[in-house]
């Protein structure tokens, strides 16, 4: 993971039976967030938002257009 580009890394959440190394046994959950970032040199705040972006591209959903649509919900 610390040598994957950023572009490639995805958080896999349907898998709560494959936990990170050194946490086998308990289940896979969002506070892992933090062991990641200790195997990258970039700020947790750019790995969070690759993470997001990767999300969004996987997903085909722009940034923009997912925040008009979220706009648009509002009013």
């Amino acid at each position: 993971m610390a040598r994957l580009p950023l572009t490639c890394l995805l958080l896999e959440t349907d898998a709560p039976d494959m936990p990170l190394s050194g946490y086998q046994g308990q289940p896979n959950r969002p506070e892992r967030f933090a062991a990641l970032c200790q195997l990258r040199p970039e700020p947790s705040a750019v790995i969070a938002d690759a993470l997001y972006q990767n999300s969004l591209r996987l997903f085909g959903l722009a940034g923009p257009r997912l925040r008009r649509s979220m706009n648009t919900r509002r009013r």
